[in-house]
């Protein structure tokens, strides 16, 4: 059997060391220093301590991040009753109201990613898939007084809760986002060559701004519940106020369409920090399915309707990166998100005996907060 010469047997790859070099670390024997296979190749060339070439190296990665967004929408509150009965400082009654801005909730979010090729500039284009979401939003409260009444715009003059001796009312709103995207990458320019004070020459990564290129196809869903519940209701005949009743508002916010992204980067061997925008108009298909109704037949109805809306989804993000090695890093995120053009359901409560005639279509989200997670290379 033939042995490999010595040409044949591949030299051991060089890894960027983790920590900057010293004096010290250096062997004043050439011949022992030669012989050293993680720091040297046969030619002894200068020391890899940390390099560009090492970021960002495989033919997958993954990103999983906890954010947590704080959300608000298009208005302070919606007043669901006033107790008119009762007189507070300020000359103002005590109201049941949906407050426009909710508790921060987290909603984890994992992408992973393949890269495809490198071109002749340097880049890498890769396909990245992207699940996000799973945060619900929750907000519920209570009143009670002697002549709790419904706003006008919400009882339209027809028979309702007006006149409970309670009411309450349960908010839940949460959304999932699913995205496909092409990525194309600028790397760190050419690692450069530097001095030691030692006079040895070491290898290092050079500190580079970077931009980033994404477009892809997003498919959205924002689903809300509103359960509206009133006790002590008149019984219409003047027998007494013990008539209950209920009003259910489920909402269904389906997007579909394209979106476009940049971002800009400053990239040195242990850190970067990136800012980056993405967003695009999507087709809104929105289902709102209601129904109310007051015992003793006082009043009843029901809505379940389709249509369509424009909407648009845009979102920000401030990102910083630690490299704990070449192919691990922790990430922390400032992060902002904007959907427009939704139905929302505390919009839709109208007390039509035959049913909503329309979808209020015209509410807007906003979600702000941060994220902490990793990403890795392999």
């Amino acid at each position: 059997m033939m042995l490999p010469s010595e040409e044949q047997i591949p030299e051991p790859i060089a890894e960027p060391l983790s920590t900057p070099l010293s004096a010290g670390d250096f062997d004043p024997n050439p011949v022992d220093y030669a012989e050293d296979s993680f720091r040297s190749f046969d030619c002894r060339p200068a020391l890899l301590e940390s390099t560009g070439t090492w970021l960002r190296r495989g033919f997958w990665y993954a990103e999983a991040d906890a954010v947590i967004f704080a959300r608000t929408f298009n208005a302070n509150e919606v007043i669901l009753a006033r107790d008119f009965d009762t007189i507070v400082v300020g000359g103002l009654k005590n109201t049941l109201a949906i407050d426009g801005s909710s508790c921060a909730e987290g909603a984890p979010r994992l992408s992973v990613g393949r890269f495809l090729f490198r071109d002749h500039e340097n880049r890498d284009h890769a396909m990245e898939f992207t699940i996000f979401g799973g945060g619900n939003y929750g907000q519920d409260s209570q009143l009670e007084g002697g002549n709790l009444v419904m706003p006008n715009n919400i009882a339209n003059g027809n028979p309702s809760f007006d006149s409970a001796q309670r009411m309450s009312f349960d908010y839940t709103t949460w959304f999932n986002s699913f995205e496909l995207t092409y990525n194309v990458k600028q790397r760190m320019q050419k690692d450069r060559m530097e001095l030691e004070p030692s006079g040895h020459w070491v290898r290092r990564a050079q500190p580079s701004n970077t931009n980033a290129f994404l477009a892809g196809v997003r498919y959205f869903s924002l689903d809300e519940e509103l359960n509206i519940n009133a006790f002590g209701i008149p019984d219409g005949n003047g027998d007494g106020d013990n008539e209950t009743g209920n009003y259910l508002v489920q909402t269904g916010n389906h997007f579909i369409g394209t979106e476009l992204g940049v971002s800009h980067a400053y990239e040195t061997a242990r850190w970067s920090i990136t800012g980056k925008i993405k967003g695009g108009m999507y087709l809104n298909m929105i289902h709102l399915k209601s129904n109310f109704d007051v015992s003793g037949n006082v009043t009843s109805g029901s809505t379940d309707l389709e249509g369509d809306n424009l909407s648009f989804i845009g979102e920000g993000s401030l990102i910083g990166r630690w490299h704990l090695r070449p192919n691990f890093s922790i990430r922390t995120s400032l992060e902002v998100m904007q959907v427009t053009g939704v139905a929302l359901a505390p919009y839709q409560v109208d007390f039509v005996p035959s049913g909503s005639p329309y979808i209020g279509k015209n509410g807007d989200l906003f979600y702000l907060g941060g994220g902490f997670g990793f990403e890795s290379y392999w």
